[in-house]
């Protein structure tokens, strides 16, 4: 066996593999032998035909394709150990020639990682203060949820349930039908698309009305965008909500004593949540900034890798996996290459996170015990007993535990990193 490697871009090695005619005899021998395990001839029990017959029945070139399926992999992995190369994933492997069989291996390499002076980044956390504006927004949503829907004889107005049956068209294509669906005639609403509750306001019930709507260009979902589409309502009914009053009875219905202690409760949860939201957005901006000061080089299948765990994650989301979302993207009009190609930016980034706060960690020492490692994990099954001793074996297999162990290692980075950058930490 012959090898050349070449230095590629991107942390990638091009690995050139020739093979010596006796290693490919080799291969053949062992590759007509696998088939003749599997053939059955003529006056032959299965696996029992002379392999010369064997040959002469299914041809040279099934049998030089047996023999490849065993040979490259072999090649590739003695190829490797004799050039002192150490991949991070599996190679893209393309076949050049059978006389003699050469191939080429493209391999990715470690990532090469060089953060910026990350010591010197200043940033603030954001702050928001909760009003009483802020509460009482959510009240207006408790007594929407704890309202009642009183059919009326009259025009439909934003902020009216109705039931109607809804046909929607894209030219001859059928594509929504509503047989007595409630529909909340909504100011603002973009189901099932931008405009459709406003050319019910005026309406009455048993009226029949066809409109079409053409989805604006920058609408977020972009297969959308621009696209015409035919409605036809007819309105079974039209109810209006009858709200309650504020009172102590409607906070004992919303869970608490009394208004006081529910507008208490209100403004601690909206205090957390806007917490947890200042945080991710001071979490994104000092990743942005980590990353544009860092440089960064990396083989594309590291972005390849994630947009799989992506679309693994959305297909999480249909009874029937990646199968239903792939149905969903046909419904669009739009193929799984299409989408992976839509995915392939923010994949980009997240790659990019993930690589300079793992060099952040590791020049700065985190540590992550197995101490911490069973909290994470008993965090995950508390209250949840039934699932606890599942969730606790898949932790003990070496891949699941250290994915975990990285993500605490980040988690703790970040921690580290806030200080630092918020003058929470006097460490330079």
């Amino acid at each position: 066996m012959k090898t050349t490697c070449e230095k590629m871009e991107n942390c990638q090695m091009a690995l050139n593999v020739e093979m010596e005619s006796a290693e490919t005899a080799k291969y053949m021998a062992m590759g007509l032998e696998h088939l003749a395990k599997r053939v059955q001839l003529p006056g032959f029990r299965k696996g029992k035909a002379p392999s010369s017959l064997v040959e002469q029945h299914v041809g040279k070139e099934a049998i030089l394709q047996e023999a490849l399926e065993h040979l490259i992999p072999e090649a590739y992995e003695d190829a490797i150990k004799n050039e002192s190369i150490s991949p991070i994933a599996e190679p893209k492997i393309e076949l050049i020639g059978i006389d003699p069989i050469v191939f080429k291996a493209i391999v990715p390499l470690k990532p090469n990682i060089t953060p910026g002076n990350y010591r010197d980044v200043k940033l603030e956390m954001g702050k928001k203060e909760i009003t009483d504006d802020d509460i009482n927004h959510v009240i207006e949503q408790l007594k929407l949820q704890f309202g009642t829907l009183e059919p009326v004889d009259r025009d439909i107005r934003f902020g009216d349930i109705i039931s109607a049956d809804i046909i929607g068209k894209k030219g001859e294509d059928k594509i929504l039908e509503r047989k007595d669906t409630l529909y909340e005639v909504s100011e603002g609403s973009k189901y099932p698309a931008p405009g459709f509750a406003a050319k019910l306001v005026g309406l009455k019930k048993d009226d029949d009305t066809a409109f079409d709507l053409t989805f604006p260009d920058d609408f977020e979902m972009k297969e959308l965008s621009g696209k015409l589409y035919s409605f036809t309502v007819k309105i079974k009914e039209v109810k209006e909500k009858r709200l309650p009053d504020v009172n102590d009875e409607f906070a004992k219905n919303a869970g608490s004593e009394n208004v006081e202690e529910l507008k208490e409760k209100i403004k601690t949860g909206l205090q957390t949540k806007a917490e947890e939201h200042l945080k991710r957005e001071f979490e994104n901006k000092l990743i942005t900034t980590l990353i544009e000061q860092s440089s960064l080089e990396f083989p594309p299948v590291l972005i390849e890798k994630e947009i799989d765990n992506m679309v693994n994650e959305e297909a999480r989301n249909f009874a029937d996996g990646v199968n239903g979302l792939e149905n969903y993207l046909s419904n669009a009009k739009k193929t799984m290459d299409q989408h992976r190609e839509d995915l392939k930016a923010s994949a980009t980034d997240r790659v990019k996170a993930y690589l300079v706060m793992s060099k952040i960690a590791e020049e700065e020492k985190v540590e992550v015990s197995d101490e911490d490692l069973n909290n994470a994990i008993e965090g995950m099954v508390q209250g949840d007993e039934a699932k606890a001793e599942s969730v606790r074996a898949v932790f003990t297999m070496p891949e699941p535990r250290a994915s975990l162990r990285n993500m605490i290692a980040i988690n703790k980075t970040m921690d580290l990193l806030t200080k630092m950058v918020t003058g929470q930490d006097d460490k330079k």
